[in-house]
């Protein structure tokens, strides 16, 4: 009976996995879609259609291609369609998304979400989904 005990223990202890090891931190790496831009002095909260802005960025090259087909007229969509270079900085408490070495704001990245939120006061805040 001592054997049993002893192998089920055995069995229990080595079966068990850390699975910690995968968590993957959120990267920029990919396409993402403009679905809303919000704020501003007039509390702007519009909602862009799925596909007409996209940003694809290659975190290699540190290059970021956009495609703007949006044809709304009351919401700022950012950049025209182009390839331009980016960076992201580590300001004092926030990330800093840099565009042609124009800051556009803090970032803040999770799994399948980003927002860049415009530093001036009243500025606009601008979310993308995967």
């Amino acid at each position: 009976m001592k054997r049993f005990y002893l192998v089920l223990l055995s069995i229990i202890l080595f079966s068990c996995s850390n699975d910690d090891d995968d968590n993957v931190a959120p990267t920029l790496l990919g396409s993402w879609n403009l679905v809303n831009v919000s704020g501003g002095i007039t509390g702007l909260d519009e909602d862009i259609d799925r596909g007409a802005v996209v940003w694809d960025f290659d975190t290699a090259s540190g290059m970021v291609t956009i495609v703007n087909n949006s044809t709304t007229t009351s919401a700022n969509t950012l950049l025209a369609s182009g390839t331009y270079t980016y960076s992201v900085s580590d300001a004092a408490d926030a990330n800093i998304l840099a565009v042609n070495e124009v800051d556009y704001g803090r970032l803040n990245l999770e799994n399948t979400v980003f927002t860049i939120t415009e530093s001036a006061i009243d500025g606009f805040t601008f979310r993308f989904e995967r």
